[in-house]
């Protein structure tokens, strides 16, 4: 007896994006997959991920081709769950990209390698994707040799980065689906060579359909060579998922675990997700027969390829999962919890979210190191121990006066206005301790009439997305407050603690030119803006209940104030964006309190478009001379400890970025 069938879940049928072919490097063919948000007129109401800043590399496998498998459905997937862009790609070879180099050769892994360079390049620069946007490459997702290849790939960019070559591209996300790391063991694959040059006759996809091709018998032997031992020095920068079906053919089962156990550098390092029953291309490897029950041979009731149950969909379920937000972010965390061995993040009684934004490694710097010999060449790193960061210092005690004594912090710079000190206070007797506290208000009176509340409220509960309209102002209104904590760097330059109210959005750009002046890459100022969202947590339920407070305060205004705009009916609304079951005091305030790294990154973005860069800025609009914003820099940054006579033997590991 035949079962009936669920329907199949909608988000395995998302409507396709806006979909670019492109052409690059050696003649490579792509396909450019835009986040359906860009083309919508309320992406909110339509229930699409806003767009980011992101994208995707989507590599296939032997004899593959850029729609096979998983590859189109996981583009229409991070386009319209995750709003990220992806570029699924022909290697030469294969598709509807150009011929090999070299017949003889074949499709070589050198080759496979120089076309990810050309994508990645394509990818990063907004003057040639057709986009006008600079996009981040944040994951990278291989089938098969793919995989091979984007490791091999991956291993040149560590070597760049730890030589600290500004060449290097740090992919966060690797994503490895049924690659192979026993290499030689390919050639019990192919073993019909004999003393042929070619394997006549092996199907390969061209121009839209499987024709018979010659297979040359190098392009085999040069698969069966790399040697995959160095992935486990690979840097904590790059993160892998491995995907596996347990019925695969072609691959030994046991790669998975090779890759696994290579791969486990520390915590959240890797992870492996194995799919019973799925063969290499993850489709069902038994066939679902008549009298079947059909909830028993498909319990995730996912959609079938012909009889058999197909994985796909489950695999790229698991990828979709591994890129989001949440899951990026706590790996992040893990990878970067200590500067050295000495922990980022600072215990201070009665304040939360303190730690050190120092210690980050700079592949591009601003400038050489004006002062001291031999700073050419070396690599540079944002110096510890000198600036801090922080939430509300109202509640600090006693205690934590001390504690941040002991970190040496001579100033405590107080972004908030003037409302909010009075409402809140500061800490008293931070003097019988040597500390200073500087008031440095980004928004010196703040604008509380129902209109400004309302634009301000939108800006920042409606999405992370429009977060980049409030920093946006803050890059103005803030010169004051920016231009006095610089001057201090510059003629005092002593480790100092900056903080607003929840130590997120002032202190977050704050942060951000900071970094920006250092040379850190858009990626790693990124995530650390978004390290905030866990040093928040343990100030949710204070934050909350005066978040509902001012809601009700401001909803009482508007009742009967509609010349300001919005009537108290109109507020969530206004805010929800016509999204239905959206909630102002939830998802409103889980809005608020975010710290998404996209919207650091479309900050930056914006930065650049605004400013040109962060010396045009502390130039034209802060107003210090060149020769003052290069002693700033030469303030900020380091170079390795041994050129400054560091006593490496001691508690600090300063290459912490290598290994966990």
């Amino acid at each position: 007896m035949t079962h009936a069938r669920e329907p199949v879940d909608k988000k395995y049928t998302p409507p396709p994006p806006r979909e670019v072919e492109v052409k690059f490097g050696k003649g490579v063919t792509g396909t450019l997959a835009i986040p359906h948000a860009m083309d919508s007129d309320n992406p909110f109401e339509d229930g699409l991920a806003p767009v980011t800043h992101k994208a995707a590399l989507i590599l296939h496998g032997q004899g593959g081709h850029r729609n096979y498998c998983y590859q189109r459905h996981l583009a229409h997937r991070l386009a319209k769950d995750l709003g990220i862009f992806s570029l699924r790609i022909d290697f030469r070879g294969c598709g509807d990209s150009a011929d090999n180099e070299d017949k003889l050769e074949g499709r070589t892994l050198t080759q496979d390698v120089a076309d990810i360079q050309a994508a990645a390049d394509f990818i990063q620069d907004g003057k040639v994707n057709g986009l006008a946007i600079d996009l981040t490459l944040s994951s990278i997702i291989s089938h098969s040799r793919g995989g091979v290849a984007m490791f091999l790939w991956a291993l040149e960019q560590d070597e760049l980065l730890k030589k600290g070559d500004p060449r290097a591209i740090v992919v966060p996300n690797l994503i490895n689906c049924a690659a192979r790391y026993t290499s030689a063991t390919v050639l019990e694959r192919y073993s019909d060579f004999g003393d042929l040059d070619y394997m006549p006759d092996v199907l390969n996809f061209r121009y839209g359909k499987y024709v018979p091709s010659d297979l040359s018998a190098r392009e085999i032997i040069t698969l069966s060579k790399p040697d995959f031992t160095s992935l486990s020095s690979l840097s904590r920068d790059f993160s892998v998922l491995s995907i596996y079906g347990l019925e695969d053919q072609i691959i030994p089962k046991y790669d998975s675990a090779n890759f696994a156990n290579a791969l486990n550098r520390g915590p959240k390092s890797h992870v492996l997700k194995l799919i019973p029953d799925a063969d290499h291309n993850f489709y069902g490897h038994n066939k679902i027969e008549p009298d079947d029950n059909f909830h028993d041979v498909n319990p995730l009731n996912l959609p079938l390829k012909g009889n058999r149950v197909n994985f796909n969909f489950l695999a790229v379920d698991y990828i979709i999962e591994y890129l989001s937000p949440e899951e990026e972010l706590d790996r992040f965390l893990y990878a970067t919890k200590s500067v050295g061995k000495v922990p980022r993040w600072k215990h201070v009684d009665g304040v939360s979210n303190f730690r050190d934004i120092g210690g980050w490694k700079i592949l591009r710097p601003t400038f050489e190191l004006s002062k001291g010999t031999g700073a050419s060449g070396l690599n540079y790193y944002v110096k510890p121990n000198l600036a801090f960061r922080c939430a509300n210092v109202a509640n600090m005690t006693e205690l934590g006066i001390q504690q941040v004594q002991k970190l040496g912090i001579k100033v405590i710079f107080d972004l908030r206005s003037d409302g909010e000190v009075d409402k809140d206070g500061y800490p008293q007797g931070l003097e019988k301790y040597g500390i200073k506290r500087i008031h440095a208000p980004v928004y010196s009176n703040d604008d509380y009439s129902p209109q400004a509340i309302a634009m301000r409220y939108t800006n920042l509960m409606t999405s992370w997305s429009t977060y980049v309209h409030v920093y946006e102002d803050m890059l103005e209104f803030g010169i004051e407050s920016f231009k006095t904590i610089f001057q201090y760097i510059l003629h005092e330059n002593q480790p100092f603690l900056f903080h607003c109210t929840a130590g997120k959005d002032r202190t977050g750009v704050l942060g951000m030119l900071i970094l920006l002046l250092a040379g850190v890459d858009k990626h790693t100022i990124g995530k650390e803006y978004e390290l905030t969202t866990i040093g928040l947590k343990p100030d949710h339920p204070v934050l909350k209940s005066k978040f509902v407070e001012t809601v009700a305060k401001l909803k009482e205004k508007m009742s009967g104030s509609s010349e300001e705009g919005a009537s108290a009916d109109d507020i969530e609304k206004l805010i929800s964006r016509g999204r239905s079951n959206w909630s102002l005091e939830e998802e409103g305030f889980n809005n608020l309190i975010s710290s998404r790294y996209e919207a650091m990154l479309a900050t930056i973005a914006l930065f650049h478009d605004t400013y040109g860069d962060i010396i045009r800025y502390l130039n034209e609009k802060l107003e210090f001379r060149h020769d003052e914003i290069r002693q700033i820099y030469d303030n900020i940054v380091m170079v390795d400890p041994e050129s400054y006579g560091f006593d490496i033997t001691a508690q600090v590991q300063w290459d912490h970025r290598s290994k966990f």
